[in-house]
């Protein structure tokens, strides 16, 4: 073994030297790699990748910010009631009957939270106004029969203006 060692040393560059500790050994292999350029031809990112990408870890922030709010503001609403529930006169049974029922709202909130909306979920009634990017009109929910304006925008024409 004591030979194998010594005539593999021979071979090492001076400033090569093998450490017994695993961080050192990275270390030297990174160094060793550090002045190379990329394989297979592959470039440093763009600016355009680099923006691409920071968007993309923004939107992921935000959405689980908003995701731990959301949770926090339930945790918030259910320890209120049940704070003035026990503040007040009420048996175990109807406590357990609100909570549930709270539990139920927040569910179905949830649910209406994660339904996207779309064109066909609208009646078109009229077109209000028009616009340098498109027109605004007077629509009504199909589920509620309620009265909205929607802006109808045309994405070709802002990414053409840089907007």
């Amino acid at each position: 073994m004591d030979s194998a060692r010594s005539w593999f040393k021979k071979f090492q560059h001076k400033n090569e030297k093998v450490e017994n500790s695993p961080k050192k050994k990275k270390d030297l292999e990174n160094a060793k790699y550090a002045h190379k350029p990329p394989i297979d031809g592959a470039e440093a990112p763009s600016t355009a990748t680099k923006q691409k990408a920071a968007a993309a870890k923004q939107y992921i922030e935000n959405h689980y910010k908003a995701q731990m709010k959301n949770l926090q503001d339930r945790k918030e609403r259910r320890w209120m009631l049940e704070r003035k529930l026990a503040d007040a006169d009420v048996t175990a049974e109807e406590q357990m009957n609100m909570l549930k029922f709270l539990e139920k709202k927040e569910t179905e909130y949830m649910r209406l939270q994660r339904h996207k909306m779309g064109v066909d979920d609208f009646e078109l009634l009229t077109i209000i106004g028009r616009g340098a990017f498109g027109e605004v009109r007077l629509c009504k929910e199909k589920a509620t029969s309620n009265v909205y304006a929607m802006k109808k925008l045309q994405k070709s024409e802002m990414l053409r203006r840089g907007q």
